[in-house]
């Protein structure tokens, strides 16, 4: 088994999942780095990208469920400023990880393709968290070693338009992209060469077989085309914590009794989180994810009732400083936010909590002749709470 695979588990005759992960946030010629060029077009070193990976791997290996498509194999590729093995929580086999380099990226991407062309039903999903750059419609995904090639850098860049384009061919009907990363103009990379070249791609365009099932594609973007995306130093990025809190239950339905995330919900709840100052801050609205193409299909399965992010407060905000706000069920007290409690950077914001998928009693205490109570059910993607004076 190749090092950059995590885990293997192929059957010929079922449908399964393949999923290629990749985190780079060590840049050795970009700033801050051992060899740094000149004029990195003012990038430097991440350290959000191999903890953003590790977390996505991890809920892969943990939590994904998809009876039709169970996980066959998972790729990861890191470049980290202290590597440190893998290790799987299935098995708990602790796994050297390769650095994410192009070739290797090349290498895994390969036989990632490969493992996905085995069946028509097969489903594949790439993921990608770094520097990333593009102009008009390409994009370049910066592998650790751009800039190496002084003559030609983007030979150290993934061209992810390339990807997608050469992934027409792969039997896989099912084709799933997170691409965390900046898709802001480059003055320096892709602008300066005058070309429409992006980096490498391991295999070339062309129509998909007549023969095969039409591809249901979908690449789902941390920002919007010229923006930036952010990051947290030493955390999961903002997109990615998004997109697991998302795929955990905001963004699942239960149409037919059990919970689902599909594609559109998925984007719908990864867009409220990236909407919410309690979650993103101060670039709330600012990073706006968006997607390529949007064709609808179920991904993951939940195990248990989703988790769901619920805002408590008063008709006037100005009084959510003063009040005491309880959460119970069925008569039972599950949480309770004091006055003193509330956020000392704004204590006229919301109470923001997460709770499961149920019936709730919200109860505010403005004073003690001030009570008000409101009973709901909570449920996907989001709730609001709004406790009025009788």
């Amino acid at each position: 088994m190749a090092e950059f695979v995590i885990h293997l588990d192929e059957a010929a005759d079922q449908a399964r999942t393949h999923a290629m992960v990749i985190g780079v946030g060590k840049y050795p010629h970009l700033a801050g780095g051992e060899t740094p060029v000149a004029d990195p077009d003012g990038m430097r070193q991440l350290s959000s990208p191999p903890i953003s990976a590790r977390a996505f791997a991890t809920w892969l290996l943990a939590e994904y469920n998809d009876p039709r498509k169970p996980l066959g194999s998972l790729s990861l590729l890191l470049s980290e400023e202290t590597p440190t093995p893998f290790v799987n929580p299935r098995t708990g086999t602790a796994h050297r990880v390769e650095v994410a380099n192009i070739d290797t990226i090349l290498d895994a991407v390969t036989e990632w393709r490969d493992r996905g062309h085995s069946h028509v039903d097969n489903r594949l999903i790439f993921y990608f968290c770094g520097h990333g750059v593009a102009q008009g419609n390409t994009m370049a995904l910066l592998a650790a070693d751009i800039f190496e090639d002084t003559h030609n850098p983007l030979n150290g860049a993934l061209d992810f338009t390339g990807l997608m384009n050469g992934l027409k061919r792969c039997k896989a009907d099912q084709q799933v992209f997170f691409i965390d990363a900046c898709r802001a103009n480059s003055d320096v990379l892709i602008e300066e060469s005058g070309t429409d070249f992006a980096g490498r791609v391991p295999f070339g365009a062309g129509r998909r077989p007549p023969d095969l099932p039409r591809r249901l594609h979908i690449p789902y973007y941390a920002t919007l085309a010229g923006d930036r995306s952010h990051a947290r130093p030493g955390q999961v990025s903002l997109f990615t914590e998004a997109l697991l809190k998302s795929l955990r239950g905001a963004g699942s339905d239960d149409p037919e009794g059990d919970w689902r995330v599909n594609t559109s919900h998925l984007l719908e709840a990864i867009d409220h989180f990236m909407q919410q100052p309690k979650f993103a801050g101060a670039i709330a609205g600012v990073q706006v994810p968006v997607v390529g193409e949007l064709p609808i299909f179920v991904l993951h399965q939940l195990s248990q009732p989703p988790v769901v992010p619920v805002y408590v407060g008063c008709a006037g905000a100005e009084e959510n400083s003063v009040t005491e706000f309880i959460c119970r069920q069925a008569g039972v007290e599950r949480l309770r936010r004091t006055a003193d409690d509330s956020d000392i950077g704004n204590r006229e914001s919301e109470w923001s909590i997460e709770l499961a998928f149920g019936d709730y009693e919200f109860e505010a205490k403005v004073s003690a002749q001030d009570v008000r109570t409101k009973s709901i059910t909570v449920r996907p993607v989001f709730r609001r709470v709004r406790l009025v004076k009788p």
